[in-house]
Formats: C-alpha cells, structure tokens, sequence
C-alpha cells in the first residue's frame, strides 16, 4: 500500500476537545459513511446514473466508512495525514469506477463531498460541545489535516484508478464488458461479431446469474470462482464474466439446449461460499433472452440485498417474481401489508415467525402437516400458531385468502421495510 514519507517534525498534537471528537467520529462512523454516500450519489451525475444504485452505494459507503476510521485512528494518535495507507475498501471503490466507465473527475469529486460531510459534523459537534475559546483553533488545525489528508489519499487513488484503467483498457475483459453493456442497452450487433467480441454463444439458451459479496479483500477473485461453481452445477461450460463495480458479477451460462428442470433445481439449491451471495435469471434464448435473464438476475439480487436474512445467499428470480414486481413502490406495499395484516403486521419477532407459519400453512394448502414438516416443527407448533395469527389478523384467514398470502409473502421477504411501527398493535 503506498504510505508518505513524514517529515521529521514535531506531530500536531490534538487538543481535548478534538480527542472528543475522535470519539465522535468513531461512534458515527456508519451513519457518517451512509451520508457521505447518498450525497456523492446525489451530486455527482455518474453515480447517479449507475443502474445497480445499491450495489454502488454500498461500494461508495465501505470506501467513506474506511477513510473515517482512519482520519480518526490518526487524529487520536497524534500522527500526521503523512502516515495515511491507503484503504483496501478504497482502492477497490476507485478500480470498480474503472470497470463502470466512470471517470476520475467523479472519483475526486466524490472525496470532496464527502470531506464536506464530515468537516460539517465536526464542526456541529466542536460547536455544541467545545468551549468557545478552543472552537477555532481545533477547527483549524482540523481543517488543515482533512485538507492534506483527502489531498493525499486521492493522489494515491488517481494513480491506482490510472494503472487499472491502462490494464483494462488494453484486456479482453474490457472488449467483454463493452460489449455486454451495448447489448444490455438495446443496440442492435450482428450476432456472430457480439459471439466473436465475447467468446460466448449468444444464440444459444442462458442463465443470467449476479454475485456479489460485502467483502472487498479480494471479492472479484472470489466472486469468478463462485460464478464457475454455479456453471457447473447447471451443467454447463465457463460463464461468461463482467465485473460491474468492486463487489459484484453479472454472468452467463450459456448451453446449444435449454438446462433441465433437475439441472435447473440443483442450481437453486447451490449454497455459495460465506460471504458470497447468487441471485438466478430463468432461462432463455437468444440475445433477447441474454438480456431477459440478466435482468431477472438483477431484480432478484436487489431483493438479496434488501432482505438477506429472508432470501437466504442464494435466490431465484422465479421464487421471489411476486415480490419484486409489488415492491417497486414501497409506500404503497407497506400501506397494503399493514391494512391486510392488521394486528400481524408489527414487528416483533415472535410475530415474525407467527407470519413465516401461516405462510407457509397457506402455500401448503392449509395443511398443517405439510407446514410442519417444510419448517422442521411439530404438528401441534402449527397449529398454535396459525390459530394465534388469526387472531392477530382479526379476520378469518379464509377471507381475501390471495391478498392475505400475497401481504405474507411481502412481510416474510421484506421485513421491517413494509410493517408497522414496533409495539403499537
């Protein structure tokens, strides 16, 4: 990692009230990052645009959150911005632009906005907290750190956005990645030339996957090895890889015929390492069915995102297609899960697995048997509980039965996001 040689001068030692806010800033670091994000996101045009905005956010976010750490670790050790390393999250944040074609003007600008966001929170902090006589020298001893700080880490980045971008420029990976985003797109490419660019058959049937992971240290390593596992699993060759961004990978599995059903659950069923998770396009032909799947792939992994705990690492768009087209608009889904669920909408977890039973007794047929045996529980436990659902429900579960099942499946997946207030039911 490169690091910068210190000049042999006293460090700057921080005052009382800086060492307080060191404390802060540690104490905030999550919400800081958050908000460092959303705003880069909001300001800078190219990262706005990115379609998987939750992936990039999150990317953005891990890249924030570890240079915060960092300036506080400095600043609460007396040492000067000249003993900077780099952050991995960081890095790889800058090598991911690269592999979206966003520029290093965007980048910079990114640390710009965020060094604003925490210059305003130290500056709120120093002011309702500090004496007043020591307000102005701590913020500009603070000022000046944050300024050499952010100077150097992004001279850092620039050079490691400039070497991956003259590695990716001249790989066949970029010639892959273009292309894919121009078929993504919609433009219209002689099948055999796209075939030829990505040494890949689009003619043929395919299995749109994304993997993505929350760990940077090596993820796209991870992340290809992942991808081959899932190919053979279906039964199929090498799949055809584009990173998009730092901790995440569309790919392709591509075969002359259709996977089988058996082939196809076994995909399903595939548990990816820790750390990693697979979202699955169904199957389908042609550079229509190319896109098709990959985007199917996306909305499933998007849901992945937002509800792990629920979906589990790995999720099939086909499983979860319901939920993806009525969680579009989430003010509305959460105003229908709470008017259907009533008294079964709040958020306590022994609620929570009163919804996850009588969903399952519902998708079941109403057996209790059945339920009982796919939640590994004993008859009596469902029983139980279904009848203690109906009565949170405050109506028979018979009545409006496909918008009841429906409001579950809401429930179940995307938890805290569509229920009401904790406790007020």
């Amino acid at each position: 990692m490169p690091t910068h040689e210190v000049l042999p001068t006293a460090p700057a030692t921080v005052p009382s009230p800086g060492r307080d806010l060191v404390a802060a800033l540690l104490d905030a670091r999550a919400d800081l990052a958050s908000q460092m994000a959303e705003d880069a996101h909001a300001r800078v045009p190219e990262l706005g645009e990115v379609v998987d905005q939750r992936a990039a956010l999150a990317e953005t976010e891990g890249a924030c959150r570890a240079s915060v750490e960092q300036i506080a670790e400095l600043l609460r050790d007396g040492r000067p911005a000249t003993a900077l390393i780099v952050p991995e999250a960081a890095r790889e944040h800058a090598v991911g632009l690269v592999h979206r074609r966003i520029t290093l003007a965007a980048l910079l600008r990114t640390y710009r906005v965020a060094q604003n966001v925490l210059w305003s929170a130290a500056s709120r902090h120093l002011r309702e907290t500090a004496d007043d006589d020591v307000v102005a020298p701590t913020l500009e001893a603070l000022a000046g750190f944050l300024f050499e700080y952010v100077d150097l880490l992004c001279d850092d980045l620039v050079d490691a956005y400039r070497d991956e971008q003259d590695r990716w420029v001249r790989s066949a990976a970029a010639v892959r990645a273009d292309t894919t985003r121009e078929l993504l797109g919609g433009q219209a490419l002689d099948d055999q030339v796209a075939s030829s660019r990505l040494r890949y058959e689009l003619c043929g049937h395919h299995v749109g996957l994304v993997l993505a992971t929350d760990r940077g240290l090596g993820g796209g390593r991870v992340l290809e090895r992942e991808a081959a596992a899932a190919a053979r699993t279906l039964g199929c060759g090498e799949p055809l890889l584009v990173p998009d961004g730092a901790s995440v990978l569309w790919a392709w599995c591509g075969a002359a015929r259709a996977p089988s059903a058996e082939a196809f659950a076994r995909l399903e069923r595939y548990e990816p390492r820790d750390g990693v998770r697979l979202a699955i396009g169904r199957p389908a032909r042609g550079i229509a069915g190319f896109r098709v799947t990959h985007d199917e792939a996306r909305h499933a992994a998007g849901l992945s995102r937002r509800s792990p705990a629920a979906v589990g690492p790995t999720v099939s768009y086909r499983s979860v297609e319901l939920v993806s087209l009525l969680a579009t608009d989430v003010d509305r889904a959460r105003r229908f899960v709470t008017s259907e669920l009533g008294g079964l909408a709040a958020r306590e977890a022994h609620v929570g697995r009163l919804r996850e039973t009588l969903l399952s007794f519902l998708a079941h047929g109403g057996s209790h048997l059945l339920a009982a045996e796919a939640l590994h529980l004993h008859k009596n436990t469902v029983y139980t509980r279904v009848r203690r659902a109906g009565q949170l429900l405050g109506a028979p579960i018979t009545h409006r039965r496909v918008e009841l099942q429906t409001a579950l499946m809401l429930a179940v997946t995307l938890g805290d996001e569509v229920l009401g207030p904790r406790g007020d039911r």
